[in-house]
């Protein structure tokens, strides 16, 4: 993306400095290209980094957050509680053959529960988890090899 924007950026200005010239030729324009071609390119660069820093940085701030004590405590009690309190009201109302269904819903709400404990830490090391580290890795090496590509 970047080798396309200087390549644009290179051909306005060659395309400006020739008029009529309507033939393009990277290798001329690499060996041509004016100061403030380079300029506008590292400073879309520096755009780009800025918002790749941007996003790391709320990337770290998610990890870092923690669910708070109050809220993991209060939902794991009002749930037991009503869990405990609807199995036992149906049981006493349908009877054993309720089992079954209460057993299924009580899974999938636990399952929910569960599901918000592992949302708590969403960049751990986990397998269901994303890789912070791993975003890092290939940004840095996208802009590495943006760079290379730049230095003509």
């Amino acid at each position: 993306r970047l080798q396309e924007l200087a390549n644009d950026i290179a051909y306005f200005d060659h395309s400006c400095d020739k008029p009529g010239n309507s033939s393009f030729d990277p290798n001329a324009v690499r060996e041509s290209i004016t100061p403030s071609a380079q300029a506008s390119l590292y400073q879309q660069i520096n755009e780009q980094l800025n918002t790749i820093y941007g996003a790391y940085g709320a990337m770290e701030r998610i990890k870092g957050t923690p669910l708070p004590f109050a809220y993991t405590i209060h939902l794991r009690t009002f749930l037991m509680v009503y869990l405990t309190l609807w199995n036992m009201t149906s049981v006493a109302y349908y009877g054993w053959i309720a089992l079954p269904c209460l057993f299924a819903s009580n899974w999938a709400l636990l399952g929910i529960e569960a599901a918000a404990v592992e949302c708590e830490k969403p960049f751990d090391r986990n397998r269901n988890h994303l890789t912070l580290g791993k975003f890092a890795v290939v940004s840095a090496r996208s802009i590495a090899q943006a760079l290379k590509e730049v230095r003509w």
